[in-house]
């Protein structure tokens, strides 16, 4: 028996690996998106956008709560080899049978609902396939956060190589989505045989399924919630509105998701420890772990809103196209999902899931998603593209209100504000900085990495000084920093 994949890997050495595999998907929408919009267009995307977020709805209902479940049981159980073992095959098992009823219930749609683009829909059964096979929960709860990077690396780079072969024109959107649709189900089946591997099946009884039943159905109506006012808008903008306008807003959405993911990195990481120290009853170290995802948070949201809302529009063409343009008007109307995402993250990832209160967070999500709905239904077709955006921006000012005052007794809010408000200052600062440059240049690339250069050293310049000599905390974790550049410096000396 492999016993080396049990073995966690430290805090430092996981959040380095999810570093790199941000920068990894990061670097390749960069590099693939400008040649998808030139060479498919804005209808073919459309077309693919609106497929796919249908048949991420039968994705969802697959996985059920188990992400998250799935995360927190595996990290509270693996000292334990036996308990551990039936736990991950009773939580497979159901897994895999809603994954399969999933897979039936989306091909009954394909041949029997759905009324235009079936064949590109039909494609898309391959990546609702994927879902019976996704345990990168498992691997999140043992804290082996470089196997799923390095995976998922390498299935992106194998992607884009795919795209630039095979995609050359509007006519090959199938073909598009063959190739996302395979690189989703290669990346889950890659890690099966390591896992049987390290962890054999073993013999389980109903009562070990039954206990998962309850907490994966709480947590599936919490990721129902979400899906309906994350996903759903582009559902709606293709009902409502254009496919054209779905792509648009899915191709902003794309940079606006850059920031919010690597926001989300520190708290993924910290994840799995925060739950031990719920379990445990450690709120200082809880506490500990909610005021660096904090500072994080901040640092890099307010970083990203205001340095993205300056140069928004020039960006849009430089990097899209002309055809692409209005994507930098709504890159800016978007900016603030930015914060109020990554906020409301940090708020769940340090509190509300570490401590178990799902039933909550699920009666807070819904309440998202009425938000969501009724704003969207309302101002997608009086305002189209930016109807969604408001739809969406409601919906996740509601929810992190309702998260804050959940979570009261745990937060102090003097405290929060007090980290907010230096950083909401130093990103207004850079954001006058760079229009200011703005004006001494053209809409050329040279202008663009300029205005982007002069905000970076502002922004840091300004953070530095506060961080270092100002905050105690941001000070801790910048001497970590630099002693471990200092270790690495030595050890390569």
């Amino acid at each position: 028996m492999n016993r080396a994949l049990l073995r966690p890997d430290g805090a430092k050495k996981n959040f380095v690996f999810q570093i790199f595999y941000q920068v990894v998907i990061l670097v390749i929408p960069l590099v693939v998106s400008p040649y998808l919009t030139r060479t498919m267009g804005s209808t073919s995307l459309g077309v693919y956008t609106y497929t796919y977020s249908i048949a991420y709805y039968f994705v969802v209902f697959a996985m059920l709560g188990i992400n998250r479940h799935g995360q927190r049981i595996i990290a509270q159980r693996r000292g334990d080899m036996v308990s551990l073992r039936k736990t991950f095959w009773s939580l497979y098992c159901i897994h895999f049978i809603a994954s399969l009823l999933a897979l039936a219930a989306y091909l009954i749609y394909v041949f029997a609902i759905c009324a235009s683009d079936v064949k590109i829909a039909l494609v898309q059964t391959i990546y609702v396939f994927s879902a019976a096979l996704d345990i990168t929960w498992l691997f999140y709860g043992l804290e082996k956060f470089r196997i799923v990077a390095v995976r998922n690396a390498i299935v992106k780079l194998l992607e884009t190589g795919c795209i630039f072969l095979f995609v050359k024109s509007p006519s090959d959107v199938g073909v598009y989505t063959l190739i996302m649709a395979a690189s989703a189900c290669l990346g889950q089946l890659v890690m099966m045989p390591q896992v049987v591997t390290a962890i054999p099946p073993i013999r389980f009884s109903k009562a070990d399924m039954k206990e998962h039943i309850r907490p994966l159905l709480t947590l599936f109506a919490a990721v129902i919630a979400v899906t309906l006012y994350t996903v759903f808008d582009k559902t709606l903008l293709g009902i409502m509105a254009t496919k054209d306008d779905v792509a648009f807003y899915e191709y902003s959405d794309k940079i606006v998701k850059i920031p919010r993911t690597f926001i989300g990195v520190i708290g993924t990481v910290l994840f799995p420890r925060a739950c031990r120290y719920a379990a445990e009853g450690d709120f200082k170290k809880l506490d500990r772990n909610f005021n660096y995802c904090l500072i994080v948070t901040c640092f890099i949201g307010f970083a990203a809103c205001f340095g993205l809302a300056a140069v928004a529009k020039t960006f849009a063409v430089i990097y899209y196209g002309e055809a692409f343009a209005i994507c930098g008007s709504v890159m800016i109307s978007m900016c603030p999902i930015i914060l109020i995402i990554g906020f409301g993250e940090t708020v769940r990832q340090s509190y509300i899931y570490p401590l178990k209160m799902d039933s909550t967070m699920v009666k807070i999500l819904s309440l998202n998603a009425v938000t969501n709905l009724i704003l969207s239904a309302l101002l997608i077709p009086v305002l189209g593209i930016y109807g969604a955006v408001v739809g969406t921006i409601g919906a996740e000012t509601v929810g992190l209100v309702a998260e804050m005052w959940v979570c009261r007794k745990y937060l102090s809010f003097r405290e929060f504000f007090g980290t907010v408000i230096p950083f909401a200052a130093f990103g207004a600062v850079m954001y006058a900085g760079v229009r200011l440059v703005a004006h001494w240049f053209d809409g050329s690339i040279i202008a663009l990495l300029v205005q982007i250069a002069v905000g970076a050293v502002i922004y840091c310049v300004l953070s530095f000084i506060y961080g270092y000599f100002m905050n105690a905390t941001t000070r801790g974790l910048i001497e970590s920093v630099f002693s471990a550049l200092k270790k690495r410096l030595r050890r390569a000396g």
